[in-house]
């Protein structure tokens, strides 16, 4: 996953995050200019929104299920490098710089080895890491500034002389909150600012300056209304989101204006809490004149704390507080929710969208449908030896082993633009190298090429395409490279791989491989395989399985040709009476249906459902998040989920039962456990805070039957519900 994340950040694929987090964050203005006749905390709402989703946006971008749309060349945008390249023949709308006359004369079956200079694809990618060492700078600097905005933070709440609660009403005319986290809120005065601040979420630190003490006490109970509203509105958090969202997009201004409006709707909002305290409107107002005539804030706090007053936003609150037809008042929790999971939906797709360039001359297609195959080119070569595969036009390649000490290429080119490439087959150290590339310079153009390749059985490749599908059969060597987009095979392989595509399904059958394989969205499979190859998913499954349910280091992978995925991230089918052993299958995120596991499989996800309709032997279930559905199952199951509800279906059981939920204060009701089997019940334990947020545990263990099997589920804010087959779920 970080791979394709940085492969997002770093490579071409960054022109489409920051197209995507442009509209997300010009949605900002027009939800603002929607809502200018509601109150601020529905403004507020809605920039924190829009900051959010641009956040969440670049997390979920390496992950998300690509969603292709096919969309017409436009003059403006071919020469945009935005696609990731998912086929050879899709990939068809790609940038070139001008060639040089040497390429142009470059000729079929040199047999000289020399110096060449960096190919356009090379520069491209080059620049993009350049950009993505320079954004990387700009992330850590905002990040490191917001740090030290803390460090100055803690050193203000160190020297700053603490007030106790109990002298909040004398004192303040404030009595102290006794629920939420306001109520862990701490109080201070401090010689070292001149306006109120507040920082914190867990444990809110609120700092008043030192002066206070001599102010009236109508102005200091405003000050502490105030900064209690926003510790109550979890300001904080909100402008931690902001500040994330501007490291990650340093250098756009819609970003930093965005998080600007944010603080000051944030502003607007709690002084509307003070009013709606009984605080009189101009009273109010002569506080915040008052206070603003002495801030002097922190250097830092900007990034990391919310302040009371800048004189540069005076004007607005003034007129803000002192407008009676002006709408008050806080979001409705519901809204929220609704609003937040509909954007969660919504994202989610848009994240995974990716334009597919098609060419807009519907003449020419009889041209670009036709296929040219130039005739065979063969290179002497020794067992050992290398394959270096540069092909900057892209293309399918076809690479297969045979007994003969001489490297084969034949060339299929195709697409509208096929008359341009240019192929050139040469010797290179001790080795072969197949270059393609386009002889003239231009805007765009539109390829479909395929390269057949044989080389001795024991032979190297070193490959680099700018999509396509590749495969490799019967080939014993190292493997290492990349192509932009296409399906990977691998079969009879032994040795050492290092492989990735940038989206479409890799399958490796009947190898003994060492290292990784991954594809940005796909599905990864291993049939009959050793050697301990992993495989890596940007969004769909990865699936392997053995004899026994639990992996060996070079134990031989199953048969699972007969295994079939239908759609991104689908439907799990495996052949009624097959081979399949104990099946493995891991995902990044999303959801996990599978129709049957035989010998009972292993199953992980970052978040999401997971389904198994049937199996015998032992179930594995855990996701991050999400709900949780096994059954009928004969045999033991271990489920376990961040947050979600739990079902399992065994035709009868006979096994121990372990069962655990907890809740979080946060959560509408008690956890429970329901079951249709007699089991011990353990008390509710108090609120536990040594995972972070307090919860409370419920806990029930038991025998069903003779007890030969395990039934363990753990869960958070979630049911756990056991039940005979045959029953329904009852209605909650």
């Amino acid at each position: 996953m970080i791979r394709a994340f940085l492969s997002v950040l770093a490579g071409p694929g960054s022109l489409m995050l920051i197209l995507k987090a442009t509209v997300l964050l010009s949605l900002g203005p027009v939800l603002a200019l929607a809502l200018r006749r509601r109150s601020a905390a529905a403004r507020h709402f809605a920039w924190q929104v829009t900051l959010a989703c641009a956040l969440a946006l670049a997390a979920l971008a390496p992950i998300a299920p690509r969603l292709a749309v096919e969309v017409p060349t436009a003059p403006f945008l071919a020469v945009l490098p935005i696609g990731r390249g998912a086929t050879a023949r899709e990939s068809q709308t790609r940038t070139l710089p001008t060639e040089s006359t040497s390429r142009e004369r470059a000729t079929w079956g040199s047999e000289e080895s020399s110096t060449v200079e960096p190919s356009p694809a090379a520069r491209a990618w080059t620049m993009f890491a350049l950009l993505g060492a320079l954004w990387l700078a700009g992330l850590v600097a905002v990040l490191l500034w917001g740090v030290l905005g803390h460090v100055g933070l803690w050193r203000l709440h160190r020297d700053a002389v603490p007030v106790d609660r109990n002298a909040w009403r004398l004192r303040f005319g404030v009595l102290p909150p006794r629920r939420g986290s306001a109520a862990r809120a701490r109080l201070g005065l401090s010689a070292a600012i001149g306006t109120p601040l507040t920082w914190g979420w867990l444990r809110p630190v609120i700092l008043l300056p030192a002066a206070a003490e001599a102010w009236p006490i109508e102005r200091r109970r405003a000050a502490l209304l105030h900064e209690m509203a926003h510790v109550m509105r979890c300001d904080y958090v909100s402008q931690a989101v902001a500040t994330l969202a501007c490291a990650v997009y340093w250098f756009h201004p819609l970003a930093w204006w965005s998080a600007a409006r944010l603080r000051s709707e944030s502003e607007h909002a709690c002084d509307d809490c003070v009013l709606a305290a009984g605080t009189p409107a101009p009273d109010y107002a002569s506080s915040l004149l008052e206070v603003a005539r002495g801030a002097r804030a922190h250097r830092r706090a900007a990034l990391a704390a919310v302040c009371m007053a800048h004189r540069s936003r005076l004007e607005g609150r003034l007129l803000a507080v002192l407008d009676r037809s002006r709408t008050r008042g806080g979001l409705p929790t519901r809204a929220s929710i609704a609003t937040l999971a509909v954007a969660a939906f919504l994202l989610v797709p848009f994240a995974g969208l990716e334009p597919c360039w098609i060419a807009a001359q519907a003449e020419t297609v009889s041209e670009a449908e036709a296929v040219h195959s130039e005739p065979e080119r063969s290179v002497s070569a020794m067992p050992g030896g290398r394959l270096e595969l540069e092909l900057e036009t892209g293309g399918d390649v076809e690479i297969r082993a045979w007994d003969r000490r001489t490297v084969t290429v034949r060339s299929q080119l195709g697409g509208r633009d096929w008359p341009d490439t240019r192929v050139t087959v040469a010797r290179a150290g001790n080795g072969v190298r197949v270059h393609s590339f386009q002889a003239h310079s231009s805007s765009s153009y539109s390829t479909s090429h395929r390269f057949v390749i044989r080389v001795p059985s024991r032979y190297d490749v070193r490959l680099r395409s700018s999509g396509g599908a590749v495969t490799i059969a019967g080939v014993e060597g190292s493997f290492h490279g990349s192509t932009g987009g296409g399906e990977m095979v691998l079969e009879r392989a032994s040795g050492e791989a290092e492989l990735s595509t940038g989206g479409g399904d890799v399958v490796v059958s009947d190898s003994d491989l060492g290292g990784s394989v991954s594809t940005g969205g796909g599905v990864v499979r291993f049939s009959r395989v050793r050697g301990g190859l992993k495989g890596s998913s940007g969004s769909g499954p990865v699936i392997d399985s053995d004899r026994e349910s639990g992996s060996m280091p070079d134990g031989a992978t199953e048969d699972l040709s007969g295994v079939r995925v239908h759609g991104e991230g689908g439907r799990v089918d495996v052949p009624r009476g097959g081979q399949v052993g104990f099946l493995h299958i891991r995902k990044a995120g999303g959801d996990v249906n599978l129709e049957d596991a035989p010998q009972g499989a292993q199953i992980t996800t970052g978040g999401g459902d997971i389904h198994v309709r049937r199996g015998t032997g032992m179930i594995d279930a855990s996701t991050g998040g999400g709900d949780i559905e096994i059954g009928p199952i004969t045999g033991s199951v271990s489920a376990g989920t961040g947050a979600g509800n739990i079902h399992v279906m065994p035709p009868s059981l006979d096994a121990r039962v372990e069962v655990e939920t907890a809740y979080t204060e946060g959560f509408q009701d008690a956890a429970k456990i329901v079951s249709a089997w007699s089991l011990d019940r353990d008390a509710v334990t108090p609120w536990d805070d040594h995972q972070g947020t307090p919860r409370r545990y419920v806990r029930a263990h038991g025998i069903a039957g003779n007890g030969h099997g395990l039934v363990r589920i753990t869960t958070v804010n979630g049911d756990i519900e056991l039940r005979r087959s045959g029953s329904h779920p009852k209605a909650r």
